[in-house]
């Protein structure tokens, strides 16, 4: 076997068992939450920050008020909002989880970690295993670098969290495609060539 085959099939059994393992009841309590909330603000930092955008880039095609913290767009938050921290593992995110938290938003983490200094702060976490600092009991471990596990891990979870709002909420795709944006071209250039 290459080593390209052997490194794929160890990731997607480290995939296997970080997604398999989350909990089915904080997962519903994520959809409620954000079912629910009026604005919905994503934070996360570095390699997290890129699984924020596709996020809360679905969340607005489904027609939800939802913002990218610190994005020159993001509006205040307040009572009836919700924020959502990818990993909450760093002090900036603690930070912004107490701003939310005194401003009377719902505040959850998604993370590793479920009895952090974070996660006691938020209103409910999900437990997502993937490595993040290695080494700790309570993270299932990778041998990727660093938090590659997690980072890679949430993106996949947080597009699966949007095909599950979808059928809670009875949006189609085509719904949502036409909130996509029309200024990329995209239709325009994939238009069959009829010559």
């Amino acid at each position: 076997m290459s080593a390209y085959l052997e490194l794929t099939e160890k990731v997607l059994e480290e995939h296997r068992q970080v997604l398999l393992d989350v909990s089915e009841e904080e997962t519903e309590k994520l959809l409620d939450a954000i079912a629910q909330a009026n604005c919905i603000q994503v934070f996360g930092m570095g390699r997290m920050k890129c699984a924020v955008r596709a996020f809360v880039m679905r969340l607005m095609h489904m027609g939800m008020d939802a913002h990218v913290v610190y994005d020159t767009t993001c509006p205040n938050l307040g009572p009836g909002d919700l924020l959502i921290v990818n990993c909450a593992c760093t002090t900036i995110g603690y930070t912004v989880m107490q701003f939310a938290k005194r401003l009377g938003a719902k505040v959850v983490a998604i993370t590793a970690n479920p009895r952090s200094k974070a996660a006691e702060l938020s209103d409910f976490t999900v437990n997502l295993k993937g490595q993040v600092h290695g080494g700790r009991e309570y993270e299932i471990p990778s041998i990727q670098p660093m938090a590659a596990l997690f980072e890679q891990a949430i993106f996949i979870y947080e597009d699966i969290i949007i095909q599950l709002l979808m059928k809670k909420l009875n949006i189609t795709a085509g719904q949502m495609a036409k909130r996509h944006t029309n200024l990329d071209g995209y239709m325009d250039f994939n238009v069959e060539n009829e010559e």
